[in-house]
């Protein structure tokens, strides 16, 4: 007899692998080489899926303060230096400019201006012409 565990979100994968990547990444000690598991998944998710992945990394690693701030940028320095992670961080970025060309600026004003999260519709403010000014400076700028 199988027992069902019931429905789970569609992207808690995503998040389980971002929390636990915040996790090793906010500590005091210092991350151990099989720590990385995590964060390397917490990469795929947001290889396959983007917009996600990318909520994800916002909700749990950028979006919260962390109670270690110095120990928490050596530990994502250390982390990001790894080489499989530059590759998994390489072919994320391919994949964003190759799938969202003209979309992907708005996209990540979006993301981090939290305008979008997870299982919580609001309804659309829209853009004031200050934030579409933004979006254009910040185009011209790059």
């Amino acid at each position: 007899m199988e027992i069902e565990l019931g429905p789970f979100p569609k992207y808690e994968n995503a998040r389980s692998n971002a929390y636990w990547s915040k996790v090793h990444i906010d500590t005091s000690f210092m991350p151990d080489i099989d720590d990385i598991e995590p964060y390397k998944e917490h990469i795929k998710d947001c290889y396959e899926h983007p917009t996600s992945g990318m909520m994800a990394h916002r909700k749990y690693i950028t979006g919260k303060a962390m109670n270690y701030p110095v120990y928490a940028k050596r530990n994502k320095k250390f982390f990001d230096n790894q080489q499989e992670i530059k590759d998994l961080q390489k072919s994320f970025k391919t994949k964003m400019k190759t799938l969202y060309p003209k979309t992907m600026q708005i996209r990540e004003y979006i993301i981090n201006n939290d305008r979008i999260k997870f299982d919580f519709v609001e309804p659309s403010k829209g853009y004031s012409k200050l934030d579409k000014l933004k979006l254009f400076l910040k185009r011209l700028i790059k």
